[in-house]
């Protein structure tokens, strides 16, 4: 009897065992559905590009379209790291795979819908003027954000207002560019990347014809999506990847695919906060809440193109020099903006916007390109200055400080104050991010 029970525990045993890991096994089952399911997005805006890595730093190596569906399998800064066709892996812009008011359609073309619609130099309406176009002319769209178009005009890019265009259902192929007499004014590709592949196919895999280097020229034939088809002096005939070469025509080279902004991880660091009053003026108001507020006024504007903006403070907070940094460093920031406002003695008050950097190879182009669309506000501009500030000493990535006027000049003050110049300051440092990304 003792032996016939010991045989029963003993089945009982295995019995829940067997159970359990039955149990065990289906609740896994249930997880790992829920987890593929739960780890893929779907693409709602028109394009965005697939990089080699978490960053706008890295190579770019093709695009996804609307509608493709994506397996994210890792996350870094905002950057998702995907499974595309083919099983190859790449990383994404999570921000701009749910936009669908930001495209990156440099191959879609666009119909004019009014007479002498005037094409700007940059998105902004007090820019330049570079020419005009007619109504009913059909243009190549670079790139479109809510309120403006990048199009290709005259062999550059210029900006015409979306509501004067509207998208066709064509696009500007190798057929339709070379049959329509190169109506985009592009007569030549140069290329800015050793080691380039001219490919018999417009995409990765397509078999290389031949290996170029920097500052090699084509002759330009048209466009499949990306890719240029293009003709070497002997005769071969292939694609190049668009983010690898420039093209020209009869102004100066344009890199013709889409600008990176979109893209792009900024943070404006609003100075001062908290305890820190900052500079006072003298109508006792206090620097540290025009920080703020010019940067709130830039980060509207900057997220019209999609790019992602993180401010370093939100509200009255006291921050300190190396959170603000490191903070920076910490999400790999792709451009860093310190807001300031100047003050001198009351016996002597200057005036004028400077714009800071600390190490030019690292730094300089930003200020730079910043400081060029700064020119043309309101208040003097002092230029751009080499200095020792901690946020950009101890700031890993591409960083500038900009005092954008003098709190206690009368006439400073008085724009300092207006929302015309606060305008004016965020269109301004918006369209300086768009020329340091293309």
């Amino acid at each position: 009897m003792k032996k016939i029970l010991q045989k029963v525990l003993t089945f009982l045993r295995k019995y829940k065992i067997i159970v359990a890991l039955a149990f065990l096994l289906a609740i896994s089952s249930v997880s790992t559905v829920a987890l593929a399911n739960a780890n893929s997005v779907v693409v709602k805006s028109d394009s965005v590009n697939v990089r080699i890595g978490p960053g706008l730093s890295y190579a770019n190596m093709g695009q996804v379209k609307k509608g493709d569906k994506l397996s994210i399998i890792s996350e870094k800064n905002k950057w998702y790291e995907v499974r595309l066709a083919g099983d190859k892996i790449g990383w994404v812009a999570s921000w701009l795979l749910d936009n669908t008011t930001v495209s990156s359609t440099a191959n879609k073309v666009g119909l004019i819908k009014v007479q002498n619609t005037t094409v700007f130099k940059n998105a902004d309406a007090s820019s330049d003027v570079l020419g005009t176009v007619s109504q009913s002319q059909k243009v190549s769209i670079m790139y479109q954000e809510s309120d403006w178009t990048q199009i290709l005009y005259k062999g550059t890019a210029g900006w015409v207002k979306t509501e004067f265009i509207e998208g066709t259902q064509e696009t500007s192929g190798p057929d339709s560019a070379h049959n329509s007499n190169n109506k985009d004014g592009v007569k030549t590709v140069t290329v800015t990347q050793p080691s380039t592949k001219l490919r018999i196919e417009p995409n990765s895999n397509g078999r290389i014809v031949k290996t170029v280097n920097v500052g090699k020229n084509f002759d330009y034939l048209g466009k499949d999506g990306k890719w240029y088809k293009v003709r070497d002096s002997d005769g071969s005939v292939g694609y190049v990847a668009s983010w690898v070469v420039t093209v020209s025509g009869t102004k100066n080279p344009v890199k013709s695919a889409a600008t990176n902004i979109s893209e792009s991880t900024i943070i404006i660091d609003p100075g001062h906060g908290g305890d820190d009053t900052g500079a006072i003026s003298s109508k006792k108001t206090y620097e540290k809440n025009f920080t703020l507020e010019y940067a709130q006024a830039i980060k509207k504007e900057l997220e019209k193109t999609g790019a992602r903006v993180i401010l370093t403070r939100n509200g009255d907070d006291t921050k300190s020099l190396g959170e603000r940094a490191r903070q920076s460093s910490k999400i790999e920031a792709d451009a860093f903006i310190s807001l300031h406002f100047d003050s001198t003695s009351s016996s002597s008050p200057g005036s004028g916007i400077t714009t800071y950097y600390y190490q030019k190879n690292k730094d300089g182009k930003l200020a730079k390109d910043i400081n060029a669309q700064l020119k043309g506000v309101q208040i003097k501009n002092r230029g751009t200055q080499e200095k020792d500030l901690y946020v950009l000493h101890y700031n890993s990535q591409p960083s500038v400080l900009i005092e954008l006027g003098y709190i206690n000049s009368k006439s400073d003050y008085k724009h300092i104050t207006s929302q015309k110049y606060k305008t004016q300051i965020a269109k301004a440092v918006t369209a300086g991010l768009k020329n340091y990304f293309q």
